[in-house]
This record gives structure tokens, C-alpha cells and sequence, in this order.
């Protein structure tokens, strides 16, 4: 079986509004025209940039890891204002406005207070 080579050019259209890059042949619209904006990102606090940025054992370390940190640290409990259905059927749950995730503390102050993600202290 022969595979087709598909080429869809460079990224190299600027939205006017934003400045995003997209394809020539790309219908997205990335902003709405102008309507939706981001604030900026904030920069990464400096013990956090010298850990990506650095060249020692540490900093190697935690690029090697970092898909590992980020699963770890994504472990949160999940909230959200749960509305009721209003059909009969299979359960399902309906969302209404934001939802939030909640983490805490890594370690708990009371070791026999610890809740779902908090380790022992030993």
C-alpha cells in the first residue's frame, strides 16, 4: 500500500486581530474576529525557570521527569455545579457556568486529617 504525501503549506497567515498563525486553507477562526482576548502569561517563577532553564543534574532531572510531574501535580478533585436531568434514561450529569479543581496541600497539618492526595509525613 502506497501512502499519499499530504503538504498543507507553511503556517504563515497572521490573523489581523491576534497575530495567530494558521494555514493558508485553515477556517478557523482563532478569535472571533477580535472579540476574544487572552491576557498574557505570566512568567515562570525563578526557581521554576532555572530547573528548565539550567544545565545540572537537578535541571536534567526534572526535564527527563516532567510528564510525570505534571501528572502528578493534575491529581485534583473536581467541582462543579451538578444540575439535575430532565429526562428519564441512562445518568448522566449536566454542568452549569465553571468548574473548578481543588488541590491541597501536599502534606496535611493534621496527620489523621489527610484527604485524598495528601502523603504522611514520616
Amino acid at each position: 500500500m502506497e501512502h499519499q504525501i499530504h503538504y498543507t503549506g507553511a503556517m504563515d497567515v497572521r490573523c489581523q486581530f491576534c497575530g495567530a498563525l494558521r494555514f493558508q486553507r485553515e477556517q478557523l477562526n482563532c478569535c472571533h474576529n477580535g472579540k476574544v482576548s487572552l491576557p498574557l502569561l505570566q512568567e515562570y517563577p525563578e526557581n521554576l525557570r532555572l530547573l528548565i532553564d539550567a544545565d545540572g543534574a537537578e535541571s536534567s532531572n526534572f526535564r527527563q521527569n516532567i510528564r510525570n510531574y505534571n501528572s502528578a501535580f493534575a491529581f485534583v478533585s473536581f467541582g462543579a455545579n451538578i444540575r439535575p436531568s430532565l429526562r428519564r434514561g441512562p445518568y448522566c450529569f449536566r454542568l452549569q457556568g465553571q468548574t473548578y479543581h481543588y488541590a491541597s496541600n501536599l502534606h496535611a497539618d493534621d496527620p489523621e486529617e489527610r484527604r485524598y492526595d495528601q502523603l504522611r509525613n514520616q
